[in-house]
This record gives structure tokens, sequence and C-alpha cells, in this order.
């Protein structure tokens, strides 16, 4: 009855809440669904894709390119990642849209679907070698560069999707149940057809091109409930000008200590993933069992994955993000154990060991939510909101390792009697005859495939032991997480209530965690009741009692940041910048620098990342004369916030209005760009006076908290009406066409 009563309250809660946030979250339950289902559509249109991996179903061994080739090509794919990487971190980190930081990316399902199509039934096999490999490399660069844009908008969604680390958590674990489906079906249903229709041959043509079209067509039409349903919630300052500078950006995140732990990670996986082949393999090379029974327990063990992810946002209530990754990791190691032990014995120890390995796949949630949060730490210590300069270092960095660890591979390939040509080295029985029993098969006297196999596995289990120990590091909590959320938020409602452009919402909030942060500043923690005797809720509630007064100290920290000694010695030195004014503080070099120069060390993370924004910051003003003689030749126009703000709702009813829309905002955005390169070092300084200003008198500050939260009331009541017409309307309608068609 309890699994009754649960299951009642979910569907009750999911009606309450379909379209209206609970008390303390942030998305509705409909913007579950509509990231989720945009989410699957995305995967199903992104599903077929051209890359130059060994082994690589498609290039290695549908196409036969070599190894050889294969490892060339992708290293100059590599290069050209290279190239672009600066490119598309500045398009990331300065691209200013009203329609979102990422949604404006989602739109490029439409071309990307059409590219897909196009590299699907492109006639390779009709040329010879190299025209064939020349074609595959173009088709696969633009095809997957648009790909990447259309990828990278609808699943980066769910890092602003809301600033609540948990709530993300909730949301990632649904999401990745519902579009994980896009392999598990193309994973169930390639294998089965390749049996039906290439008489079992897995790796032909024909089968792609089956398949794939229509789950493309499908896949881009349902990856725009992303755009329309899914709002962006990130905790940026709209007023902020300044853009972010490749340099700068790649010079605060190499000093992210739990972005380098996280990329360790992920980049010794070519050792521990190892393992992966050997279910294909031992299927399609050692016959172990047909190709359709290979597909269903590649399908039963790939939604392995669906349980871990059900209970991850428990497990990651109860161990920490930090815990569940040792758990996880340290679980590896004994299940590539357990298959390396088993895996001749039996296909039904293959199936378990996969269902278990695949069991902990919950990437999509364990890793993004990391992700996520050091993306709000990032922002929290350098005061930018950072998300390309992310992609730079992993690409330049793990690129790098990548083009040694792709050699690997193929070395322990090569050592173990395979070329990386000849696929027959592979095959257990000679001229196999799918009639005949395996008992009557011919054995291939050359075959290499179990010993390379047991050689695999033994670098399988050094890469998951290896696995264990950057987590042991990883130091950032749920709670901490909170409290930088909290402190973004005051940040950037006192940069926009100065500039005046502060909204109500972003403005209760930020009063609210002040609020807090002062009722719980003097209170002590308590301990634990015992869970028995008190209850769940009682728990519970001291826990988050707890963890108020940490995240009190936290908050309160940030607003006495300026009465510390470096505190003080930052404010002096941005009021320096600041007193000599805007249009003459560039003439101040000398001095300013030296003031740079002289500020303490910090003996923080966030006042050791200050300093060297500060010395940073002095060394740009040598360039900002060029600047403004090469911008601004009739004297310094400073840029207005509203004015920016305002181009964006003038009207756009008829043709010429839009057109003159666009101009203006074009314009607008210029200026802005331009304004905020030319004046980077002032408006540094600016904040940091700002923010002072503001922490000094917080009771001004937070003086209209009331007015703004009946505002804000009185806005969401109205939103709660008009949704309640629409859907009596929606009813009205449906019941007027069900009695017309019973007439």
């Amino acid at each position: 009855m309890t699994l009754v009563y649960r299951a009642k309250d979910f569907l009750n809660d999911i009606r309450a809440y379909w379209r209206t946030p609970a008390k303390g979250d942030f998305v509705a339950y409909k913007e579950y669904l509509m990231l989720s289902i945009g989410w699957l559509g995305m995967r199903f249109a992104t599903v077929f894709g051209i890359s130059f991996s060994v082994n690589n179903p498609f290039t290695a061994m549908t196409l036969n390119m070599t190894h050889k080739d294969l490892l060339l090509f992708s290293y100059i794919c590599t290069a050209i990642g290279y190239a672009l990487a600066p490119v598309n971190a500045y398009i990331i980190d300065n691209l200013r849209s009203r329609v979102g930081k990422y949604k404006v990316y989602i739109k490029l399902g439409i071309p990307a679907g059409i590219l897909s199509l196009f590299a699907l039934f492109y006639p390779y096999e009709k040329l010879s070698y190299w025209p064939m490999v020349i074609s595959l490399f173009f088709i696969g660069q633009i095809q997957g560069y648009v790909n990447q844009w259309y990828n990278t908008g609808v699943s980066n969604l769910v890092y602003v999707i809301s600033p609540n680390s948990q709530e993300r958590v909730k949301i990632m674990m649904v999401s990745s149940l519902v579009h994980n489906f896009a392999p598990t079906l193309t994973g169930f249903l390639i294998p089965i057809l390749s049996d039906v229709f290439a008489g079992g041959d897995l790796y032909n043509i024909k089968t792609y091109r089956m398949v794939y079209p229509a789950i493309i067509i499908i896949g881009v039409i349902m990856s725009m409930s992303a755009y329309y349903g899914v709002e962006e919630r990130i905790v940026q300052p709209r007023s902020q000008v300044t853009s972010v500078g490749l340099f700068d950006a790649l010079k605060a995140v190499s000093g992210n200590k739990l972005f380098w732990i996280k990329c360790t990670d992920s980049w010794n996986n070519f050792m521990e993933e190892c393992k992966n082949i050997l279910m294909q393999w031992v299927f399609y090379y050692g016959k172990a069992g047909s190709m359709t029974l290979y597909g269903i327990i590649d399908t039963v063990s790939y939604n392995s994955s669906m349980w871990a992810m059900l209970f991850s946002p428990w497990m990651i209530d109860k161990l920490g993000k930090r815990g569940f990754k040792l758990v996880k990791n340290i679980s590896q190691i004994f299940i590539t154990l357990g298959l390396a032990l088993t895996y001749k014995k039996s296909i039904w120890f293959i199936g378990i060991f996969f269902f278990l390995n695949r069991f902990w796949d919950t990437t999509e949630i364990i890793d993004r939510s990391i992700e996520s949060d050091i993306r709000d730490y990032q922002q929290y210590i350098s005061g930018e909101r950072i998300d390309g300069a992310f992609g730079v270092v992993e690409t330049y960095v793990g690129g790098a390792i990548g083009a040694l660890t792709n050699l690997f591979v193929p070395w322990i390939y090569r050592r173990n009697g395979f070329d990386g040509t000849d696929y027959s080295v592979l095959e257990v029985y000679k001229n196999y005859d799918d009639k005949k029993p395996i008992s009557a098969q011919e054995k291939n006297p050359g075959c290499v495939l179990y010993p390379l196999l047991d050689n695999l596995m033994k670098i399988s289990f050094v890469g998951a032991i290896l696995d264990v120990i950057p987590w042991v590091f990883y130091d950032l909590t749920d709670t901490q997480q909170k409290s930088i959320i909290r402190c973004i938020r005051i940040r950037s409602a006192a940069e926009d209530k100065k500039a005046g452009v502060l909204t109500d919402d972003l403005y209760c909030e930020a009063c609210e965690a002040i609020f807090y942060a002062d009722e719980y500043s003097c209170k002590e923690k308590s301990a634990l009741p015992d869970r028995k005797t008190a209850g769940k809720s009682a728990v519970k509630e001291a826990k988050t009692y707890n963890e108020e007064i940490e995240i009190a100290g936290f908050v309160n920290k940030e607003l006495n940041r300026f009465t510390t000694d470096f505190g003080k010695e930052l404010l002096a030195f941005c009021k320096n910048i600041t007193g000599y004014g805007k249009e003459d503080f560039f003439n101040h070099y000398n001095d300013i620098f030296s003031s740079a120069a002289a500020l303490p060390e910090g003996k923080t993370k966030e006042e050791k990342t200050n300093r060297s924004d500060a010395v940073y910051a002095a060394k740009s003003i040598r360039k900002v004369k060029k600047y403004i003689k090469k911008y601004y030749p009739d004297g310094l126009k400073e840029f207005s916030y509203t004015d920016f703000e305002a181009a964006f709702d003038l009207p756009e009813e008829t043709k010429e209005e839009r057109r003159a829309k666009r101009a203006i905002i074009k314009k607008e955005k210029s200026e802005r760009k331009i304004y905020g390169k030319v004046m980077k070092p002032y408006l540094f300084a600016e904040r940091i006076a700002n923010l002072a200003e503001c922490y000094a008198d917080i009771d001004s500050f937070t003086a209209e908290y009331q007015a703004a939260a009946e505002r804000l009331e009185n806005e969401k009541e109205k939103h709660r009406l008009e949704e309640e017409a629409k859907a009596a309307a929606r009813k009205a309608e449906a019941q007027s066409r069900a009695i017309k068609r019973r007439k």
C-alpha cells in the first residue's frame, strides 16, 4: 500500500505543479517534459555521424578505412578542432540574445537534419577508396560542426534551467531517462534488421539507410519543444557590458582545481573503456550467438542505466556528488574484474557484467551536475559567467592527450597480432557457415581475438583503478554551491539596481538571501535527532536548519568582504581608478599599476583571483587611450543600459518595424561590445566600488523588498489566472467539437 500512496502523491504533485513550480523550486513539471522530449529528439536527429576513430562502426567497419588512415584523419580533425575552439568559446561566452544563452542554437536542428540525411545517402560505396575518404572528411566536418552547435543548444540547457543544484539533479534524472531511449532504440533495431535484411552483416550501409532517415526527421521536429517550452534561468547581471576575452577566460579556468579533477577523470577513460568492444566482438567475430540475441542483450544492458538514473538523486543526496563518484568508480573496478574472469565461460556472464557496467553509466546526471556546479563556482570566484572556455581547455589539453592515447589502442592491437586492416585474424571460425552448428565449424588457427581481449581487460582494470584517484580531491559540497548561488544573486542584483535595470524576481531572491543570512548568523548548529524516535521529517528539518547556518556564514562573509584587510586595499585601488573619471583614468597608468602591484596576495582563492584580475585590469589601461581614439574620435560616448533593453521592446507588427528593430538591436549590441572592450578596466573597478557601496548600506538595498514582493506575487497570480482561462477555453473547445461529432 505504501507504494500505492507514494504513486498517488507523485501524481498529485505533477497535477499541482504542472505549470507552476513548487515552493523553493524554479521549474514546473511541464518544463521537465519539454526539455526531455527536446533532448530525446536531438539525440534521434544526431544519431548518425561520421567519426574517424579506430573501430568506428561506420568509417572503419562499414566503409573499411584502415587504422592508419583513421588515425591520420583523426589528427587532422583534432587540428581543426584546435583552430575552431577559441571561436566557439568566444561565441558561447559573448553572444547576447533575448532568446537565451543556449536556446538560440536549437533552430540549427533543421540544417543539421538535412546534412545528416545527405551524409547518410551519399554514394560512398560507388567511389574508389581515396575519393570516398576525402568525401567522408568534408561531409563529416560540415555535418559535425552544425551538429555540435545543435547539440550544445539542447544539452546545455540543463546548466541554466535552474540555479538550484538539487533541482538540476532531478531534471537531469528525468531528461536522461527519456533521451537515453534514442541509443536504446537504434541499438535494438540495427542488429535485428541486419539479421533480416543483410544476413547478420551489422556493418552494412543498407542497414543504416533503412533505420536512420525517419528517426532523424522525427528527432528534429521533437527537439523544437526544448526551444519553445524551456526557459533559461542563468543568474547574471543584465547590466554587465564587458565581454569575456578568450585569454581572460582561459586564465580563469586554468586555475579551477575542480575543473581539472573532472577532466582528469574523463581523460583516463581510454584505458577503462578498452572493455567496451568485448561483447560486440565476441558475438560478431566469435559467433557466440546471433546478432538478434546480441541486440536483445545489448538493449537490456543499455537500459540498466535507467535504474541508476532513478536512484541518482537519492544517492547524491545521501552521499554527495564526490561520494557518488567514488562509489561509482570503485564499483567499476570489481565489475571489470568479474567480466575479465568470466567472459569466456558464457555469454550470460557477459550480459550480466555489461548490465552492471552500464547500470553505473550515469554520466548525464552526475557528471553534468558536477559540471554545472563547477561553472557556478567559476562565476563566483571570477565574477564572469564563463562557459565556452571550459570547452577550449578540454579541446586543447584533452585533444593533445587524445592524440597520444589514440595511438595506445592500435599499438595494443598490433602487439597482439591485429594490424587494424585484416579483420580476418579476429574471426574465430574459418569460412563460417551460419547453417552449420558451432561444433561443425572449422576453427581459424590464426585467430587472435581472445588473447587480444584478455590484454584489453587488464588495461581496463588498471584504468578503473586510476579513475578513483581524482575524486578523492574534489571538495565542493552542495551546501557550498547553494551559498555561491545566493552570493551571485546578491552581486547581480546590486549591479542591476545601480544600472536601473533590476527585475523584481532577482531583487526579491537577493533580499531573501540577505534576510536568511541575518536570521541564521547568530545561531549554532544542532545535533541531528534520532530518526527512529523523532521521525524522518524532524531529521530533514534539522539538516536544513544546520545547512542554513552554514550558508549564512558564507553569505555574511561575502557581505563583509570589504571590511577585511584585502577587501579594504582592493576597494581603495578601485576607487583610485573611478576617482580619475571615465575620461581621464587612462592618463594615470603608472599610478594605477603601482597600486595594483602593491595589493596583498590574499588568503582565499577569491582574494587571489581578485588580485590577479586587478593587476590585469591595471595593465590593460595602456590600451584604453588607443581604443578611444579608434572607436570614439569625437570623445567617449557612455553606453546606456536602458536604451539597450528598450530596443528589444520596440514594436514589430509590420515588415518595416521588424527591419528597423533588427537594425537598432544590431547597433546597440555593437555599441555594447565596443564600450565593454574599451572601458573594461574602468568597469572592473566600478563594479567593485558599486558592490562595496551596496554592502556598506545593505538596509537601503533591501528597503524596497516588500513592494517588489507584492508586485511579483500579483504578476504570478495574473499569470495563473491567464493559464486557467486558457485551459478552460481549450476544454470548452474540445467539448464543442465532441458535441458536433455526435451530431
